[in-house]
């Protein structure tokens, strides 16, 4: 295999939650997909590495193939995002990212939506809060308090 054909594969930490999720399974899968160079599973984080062919297999069939094994994706970021500054902006954006959403959704699909950026808003809180990226005070200026109240 050339360069030029591993150039197109990129890697990427999909980072998901789970109560009841297969973890074998879901590697096995993720592994019999065409396009899929490299997976494995986080030790620490819990968060799945794989590298992939972009052309070959999408974001969404990566997605689909955990949610059949019981795990649910909050998010992504590229592998190899490995200092606290780059981490905690990655962090914030996806926080953003989700909020900025949540009013449009909310109209759009009513509280579903809402429990889905909810969700969401609780696992990125919870990830900065374990790694040291974010205070709780920050938590509570960028994340609006209704999604912070456990219900």
């Amino acid at each position: 295999m050339g360069d030029k054909s591993i150039a197109r594969y990129i890697e990427r930490q999909v980072i998901v939650r789970s109560t009841n999720g297969d973890r074998e399974a879901a590697l096995r899968m993720l592994e019999d997909l065409p396009g899929i160079l490299r997976v494995c599973l986080d030790p620490t984080t819990g968060a799945f590495n794989i590298v992939f062919d972009p052309e070959m297999v999408s974001d969404d069939e990566l997605v689909a193939a955990l949610g059949q094994h019981g795990y649910e994706s909050i998010g992504w970021q590229p592998v190899g995002i490995v200092d606290a500054v780059r981490q905690r902006a990655w962090l914030i954006a996806q926080i953003r990212e989700a909020l900025s959403r949540a009013e449009q959704e909310r109209t759009e699909r009513g509280e579903f939506a809402d429990g889905m950026v909810k969700g969401a808003a609780d696992a990125y809180a919870r990830a900065g809060r374990t790694f040291g990226l974010i205070t709780d005070d920050e938590i509570r200026k960028l994340i609006p308090k209704r999604f912070l109240e456990h219900a």
